[in-house]
């Protein structure tokens, strides 16, 4: 070889003397040795116009169930928006967006636009009014008569259908015979009621005992004052009619249904808070041998509702499992029996009495009473 260098190995030492010299240049500008032949547009996203996001809640009443959040962006890029992320994670394209909130807490929304940039904003909510023991729902079509929680809150339909609110601020109904094996609740109704106060933390009662009137050439139960008792009515047929009540009267939120041992129990614990005794007291009822219009027994107002003592007995859809013996008007041996609550005018009797009748069978005394409930 004569210690000459081979072409190929000239070749390669020129090459990495190339490259070694390209990495110095590329140190020394900061270009990493090539050179940007298109510097006019951006290169990293701090660079990228950055759209702006703007966040606006409307409150049209005082009492709100949601809370509308109006979203709009904007960019001065000529590229625009591409979309906005909504705080349940869908998204809307276009720069503008409305959110329906149903909570009272922090919603986030992001912005994103079309060059890749995005904005994140949040805003919080806090006027969405809470259902509570001491805060009522009152369905729609309904208004207030009168606001007193503690001494009973009325609410009233156009057709002066009144109910009075039994807040109950644990959540859970009371019924005072759960461990006893001769009575059982059992019916869809009282199911239902029981999930609603876990929800809303309280019940309508009807403030009236229900009398008999007629909607579109129907008879309707109602919970009205000044009104005859509806008496001679079985309990078949009571629970017929308090379960269409609030359909009969167009209730669009809300259902009717025949008090149940729950809302009995319940009903009486709380007015015993104001009323010493009343519910093992046989003091207040009218039982003078005459059945009075709803209402008008002055002595049996507690917490603004009427004739729980006396007055007419009411059924409830508790039933009792071991009839004593066959009861007379009875036509059927195989009849479930039903608790009927309460004293009558030719009976004294303290509220919290109970006695189990035939399903299938009336009384001249005997009537009933609806509830309310979301």
């Amino acid at each position: 070889m004569g210690g000459k260098l081979s072409p190929i190995i000239i070749v390669v030492l020129l090459v990495v003397v190339v490259v070694i010299a390209i990495v110095i240049f590329g140190i020394a500008t900061g270009t990493g040795g090539f050179v940007d032949t298109n510097d006019d547009k951006h290169t990293t996203t701090e660079e990228l116009i950055k759209p702006v996001l703007t966040l606006d809640k409307k409150v049209e009443e005082e009492k709100e169930n949601t809370v509308k959040i109006t979203a709009k962006a904007s960019t001065e890029d000529k590229e625009g928006i591409s979309e906005i992320i909504l705080p349940d994670g869908s998204s809307v394209k276009g720069d503008y967006a409305v959110f329906e909130a149903t909570e009272n807490k922090k919603y986030e929304f992001t912005v994103k636009a079309v060059n890749g940039s995005s904005e994140t904003l949040s805003i919080e909510v806090n006027e969405i009014d809470v259902i509570s023991a001491t805060n009522p729902y009152v369905p729609e079509g309904f208004s207030v008569v009168s606001n007193d929680i503690d001494k009973g809150f009325v609410i009233q339909d156009e057709n002066e259908n009144q109910y009075v609110w039994i807040p109950v601020e644990s959540g859970k109904l009371t019924r005072s015979r759960m461990l006893n094996g001769d009575y059982e609740e059992t019916s869809t109704s009282a199911t239902e009621l029981v999930n609603s106060v876990a929800k809303y933390y309280g019940f309508y009662i009807a403030r009236f005992e229900a009398s008999e009137y007629e909607v579109d050439g129907e008879k309707v139960a109602a919970s009205m004052a000044g009104k005859n008792p509806w008496t001679n009515i079985t309990y078949l047929e009571a629970l017929e009619y308090s379960n269409k009540s609030a359909e009969k009267f167009k209730y669009e939120d809300c259902y009717t249904t025949l008090l149940n041992s729950y809302a009995w129990d319940t009903v009486l614990n709380w007015v015993d808070k104001n009323y010493e005794n009343y519910s093992s007291s046989i003091n207040y009822g009218n039982y003078s041998y005459t059945i009075l219009p709803t209402g008008t027994s002055e002595l049996d107002i507690v917490n603004n509702i009427c004739d729980l003592a006396g007055n007419i007995k009411e059924w409830t859809t508790e039933i009792y499992k071991k009839p004593v013996e066959k009861d007379p008007k009875s036509k059927d041996d195989n009849v479930k029996y039903r608790v009927v609550r309460g004293g009558s005018a030719n009976l004294s009797r303290t509220p919290s009495s109970y006695i189990g009748y035939p399903e299938n069978t009336s009384d001249n005394y005997w009537g009933f009473r609806l509830v309310l409930y979301k």
